[in-house]
């Protein structure tokens, strides 16, 4: 009998771009990297049990639907990387954020 899989949930991919907003320090930005990286191999692992007809899995998508995620994840990998994350050693002690227009 074939092994049902998982659905990817369908809001996988807004949680990894919420999650990359929140990007604070090195730590951070490998967390959410590496849980990219890993629904971005089982995804990819969907597809190539598509591709090959595997009978010992049931894929609970279909292909197109697939591949667009794959692109979706893809780019928000692409994204996690550019954040730029500021060492603690370089950040200000007190950093106030005044509202625009304030003048003191």
């Amino acid at each position: 009998m074939a092994k049902k899989l998982k659905r990817i949930p369908l809001d996988l991919v807004s949680y990894i771009q919420i999650e990359t907003e929140a990007i604070n320090d090195a730590n951070d930005k490998m967390m959410i990297s590496s849980y990219c990286l890993g629904k971005l191999e089982m995804v990819n692992w969907y597809i190539e049990l598509l591709e090959t007809g595997s009978k010992k899995y049931v894929v609970p998508h279909n292909k197109e639907h697939l591949e667009m995620v794959r692109n979706q994840l893809l780019a928000c990998h692409k994204q996690i990387m550019k954040v730029k994350v500021t060492s603690p050693n370089n950040r200000p002690i007190i950093d106030i954020q005044y509202p625009r227009g304030y003048e003191g």
